[in-house]
Order: structure tokens, then C-alpha cells, then sequence
């Protein structure tokens, strides 16, 4: 990879674009068509950008869909597709190393956002989970919040479904994850150290709803308006 070291430029948040940096500390690159870029607030990213974390950093994803990714220390993530199509809005998230927090808001019907490692892939309705990858791509989903479908990459694997206080955990070339409970000690410490992120992924499911009520309204007025045109144009023809 040629590496080159710049500045992304800032944007203004765009539904079009797939996801923005909104939280920053340390170094984070993004590698994008064979350059890399320092990263700051605000940077755009787009389908195939790779986010990673240096040592003591961390940073913080927002997607178009309200959906927040928190990564720590060393970690990188692959944005894989956003696709919008006539049943739904695609997102598609690789994590191939490290530790990411992921909030996912209430998706729509025929929306799909999925996970995914070298290990396993996780399908996710509406969600608050941690997701650890190790080297050898070892993989294990904690959810705190909601359920998710984990799934092994093997060929004839099953999904699993993991719900609230529970983990998966497998590895790379398993069939089936291992799933356990999530010790009282693992989900005080996840609501602690994560608080301000689940506090800023609260906001976006406010803003989410708002926003969805405001385009129903105008999806109704807008066929009040049109029911009414064609009454007046039928009542001129009789």
C-alpha cells in the first residue's frame, strides 16, 4: 500500500454518504483507494474506507441510518456496502481486529445492518452490542441491549440468536458459537465505561424518531393534497 499522510477534508452530514467521525481522541487513519489519511471530527467516510485506531485512541462513527460504532484502542473496521434499494437500506460493517461497541438504531422494515469478522457474521435489528476480534480472528458478541443473529462462516452453519446479557463467542472455522451469560461484573463495567456513548446513541434514536415522524406527516399531507386535487378534477367532469 502506498501510504500518504493527510487531512480529510470536513463535510456537512449527508443521508447520501454512508457515515461521519463524530468523536476523536488520539491517532486514527483512514485507508482509502490505497492512501492513507489522518483522520479528524467531521471526516466523511464512504464504502470501503478502513478506520483504525492507534494506541490509546479512540474514535467514534455515526451512520446515515442513526446507527453509532465506538472503536477503542487499536482497532479497525471495513465499511463494506450502504446500499439503499426498493425493500430497504444495507449496511455492512467488517471488524477484523480489536474491540467496537456497536448502537444500532430501530431499523425500518426491509432495512439490514450486519457485522461481520473473519469468524462470524451478526445480523442486527435495533441493538447495543460489544464485539471483540483477536488475531487468529477470534470473535466474541456481547449484547447489552436487544438481540442479534450470530452466524459462523462455515458453509451449512445455522444462526444463532443471542440475546440481551448474553455473549457469543467463536472461532475462526467453528460451526457453532459458544453462548453464555454475561457475568453482572461484564455488564457494570460495559455501562460504566461506555455511559457517555449509550447517552449519545439515546440522542440519535430521538432525533431517528423525529425525523420519521416528520416524514410521515409529510408523506400524509402530501396524499391529502393529491386525494383532494382528484376530487376537484372528478367534480368538474360531471
Amino acid at each position: 500500500m502506498n501510504i500518504l499522510l493527510g487531512t480529510l477534508t470536513l463535510f456537512i452530514f449527508n443521508a447520501e454518504l454512508p457515515a461521519k467521525i463524530t468523536y476523536l481522541v488520539g491517532t486514527v487513519t483512514v485507508a482509502r483507494k490505497e492512501k492513507m489519511y489522518s483522520a479528524v471530527l467531521n471526516t466523511s467516510l464512504y464504502v470501503n474506507d478502513i478506520i483504525t485506531t492507534g494506541d490509546e485512541s479512540t474514535c467514534e462513527i455515526e451512520f446515515s441510518n442513526y446507527s453509532l460504532i465506538r472503536l477503542e484502542s487499536n482497532s479497525s473496521i471495513k465499511i463494506e456496502r450502504k446500499e439503499e434499494t426498493k425493500k430497504g437500506v444495507f449496511h455492512r460493517i467488517f471488524a477484523s481486529i480489536g474491540e467496537i461497541v456497536t448502537k444500532v438504531a430501530k431499523l425500518n422494515k426491509g432495512d439490514e445492518y450486519e457485522l461481520r469478522t473473519d469468524a462470524a457474521q451478526a445480523f442486527i435489528r435495533g441493538t447495543t452490542f460489544k464485539t471483540i476480534v483477536k488475531e487468529d480472528g477470534a470473535s466474541s458478541f456481547s449484547v447489552f441491549e436487544g438481540k442479534i443473529g450470530v452466524k459462523s462462516l462455515v458453509e451449512g452453519a445455522k444462526e444463532v440468536l443471542v440475546d440481551k446479557n448474553l455473549k457469543s463467542i467463536i472461532k475462526k472455522g467453528e460451526l457453532v458459537p459458544f453462548v453464555d451469560k454475561l457475568s453482572d461484573l461484564e455488564i457494570s463495567a460495559f455501562t460504566t465505561k461506555f455511559d457517555d456513548f449509550i447517552k449519545r446513541g439515546a440522542v440519535l434514536d430521538e432525533l431517528r424518531e423525529k425525523f420519521e415522524k416528520e416524514k410521515k406527516e409529510k408523506e400524509e399531507e402530501l396524499k391529502k393534497k393529491k386525494d383532494e386535487g382528484t376530487d376537484k378534477l372528478k367534480g368538474m367532469f360531471k
